[in-house]
């Protein structure tokens, strides 16, 4: 896969890599690797929480406001 960037981010990529002692590839399979494991931490469909609210049963919009028909 390949994707476009600009002069900038490449030098800001050369530069980091440099810095780390490894090649621009071996950092941005850090950064995907590091970025995978935070996002699978997240949950996609958190569960919405189930409130008992004890015997009130069904309400009504009657039950709340005294000017409903």
């Amino acid at each position: 896969m390949s994707i476009e960037i600009s002069r900038e981010i490449a030098a800001r990529l050369a530069d980091e890599a440099r810095r780390e002692g490894i090649s621009v590839d071996e950092l941005l399979e850090r950064f995907i690797s590091e970025r995978a494991a935070l996002t699978s931490r997240v949950q996609t469909n958190p569960e919405l929480p189930v409130w008992h609210l004890g015997g009130a049963g069904s309400l009504h919009r009657r039950d709340l406001y005294d000017h409903a028909r």
